[in-house]
Formats: C-alpha cells, sequence, structure tokens
C-alpha cells in the first residue's frame, strides 16, 4: 500500500549543475524539515503547483534539499520569523554542501524539472510505503507456554506480569 506517490517513478538520485549526482533519502529528519517547511508531509504535493500559474521551484528546491539532507552531504540553515504572538515559522530553509558551503538551490538545473520531480516523487513514496501491508513491516509478537496454544501477545496482563502486593516496599535509592 502506498500514499498515493508513484512507486515505480524512475529517480532517487539527482544530477546538478557541477556533474555531481546526489542520492535523494527521506529519513525521519528530511521529512520533520519538510513537516517545519510546509506545515505537514501531505501538504509537500499540493504545495507543488502543477498548473503552471503557481510556486513551483521554490517549493521543488525545498523537498530536493531534504532529500539531500545526511549522506547526500547537504546541511540545512532554518530561517525563521516570530510572530505578534510569540509564535515560531519557519519561513525557508537553505541547503548548503558540507565540503564547500554551495547552495543547492545554484547547483539545480531548471532544465531538469521533471527529471527531479521522477527522483523525489521515487524516493519520498518509498520512504512513506506501509510496509506492514506488504508484509515487511514487524510481525506481531507471540507468546509460547509449553501447553497452552500460541497466541499474540495481549500484552502487559495479570497473566504476564502478577500484581505486587500493597505491602511491597521498594528499596531506596542510595542504600
Amino acid at each position: 500500500m502506498t500514499t498515493g506517490l508513484d512507486l515505480l517513478a524512475e529517480g532517487g538520485r539527482v544530477t546538478l549543475t557541477d556533474g555531481t549526482e546526489v542520492p535523494l533519502r527521506y529519513s525521519f529528519r528530511a521529512l520533520a524539515l519538510l513537516e517545519a517547511r510546509f506545515g505537514s508531509v501531505a501538504a509537500v504535493q499540493s504545495a507543488i503547483d502543477s498548473t503552471g500559474e503557481g510556486a513551483a521551484f521554490g517549493p521543488l528546491a525545498q523537498i530536493i534539499g531534504a532529500g539531500c539532507v545526511g549522506p547526500g552531504g547537504f546541511e540545512p540553515y532554518i530561517r525563521e520569523h516570530q510572530d505578534a504572538k510569540g509564535n515560531r515559522h519557519v519561513s525557508d530553509i537553505t541547503y548548503r554542501r558540507r565540503t564547500d558551503g554551495a547552495n543547492l538551490d545554484d547547483l539545480l538545473d531548471p532544465g531538469r524539472l521533471d527529471e527531479y520531480t521522477r527522483a523525489f516523487t521515487a524516493a519520498l513514496g518509498r520512504a512513506l510505503e506501509n510496509r506492514s501491508a506488504g508484509g515487511n513491516g514487524a510481525a506481531p509478537v507471540e507468546t509460547v507456554t509449553p501447553g497452552l496454544e500460541t497466541t499474540a501477545s495481549p500484552g502487559t496482563n495479570t497473566t504476564t506480569s502478577p500484581s505486587v502486593p500493597s505491602t511491597f516496599l521498594p528499596a531506596t535509592s542510595g542504600t
């Protein structure tokens, strides 16, 4: 089961104007950056205007940047502002390469827009894939007791964790 993204899309890597290829990987850190910038991961898809009448390059640069954090060699620099009520809002995130400080936005090629879109769609789709529906997730814990049937563990209960008598007093620390 997927979140509506095309998992068969080509990509997962983007080519920058200096010829370097950067893998896109959406870790928890990357997804948290996208949430900070767009409000939620679901809002990422709607941030890119597919009609051609609104913003596309700015949001796309943010999405690619988040995927380049970590193994891609880029670090996020977060710009935020505080409103009159004291609430902080992320207004921009700039991604700079660790080795030379180059800004990712300066290294993205507008002529590769389709390539970038396919790459981030595939990588983000893999990150958000519902692994438990495909059988790759963790299996439920089973309790095996000789002479009893094997059943899925219901968690802590009086059979697996006996109650403590009301007269029980734990030892104080340091004694």
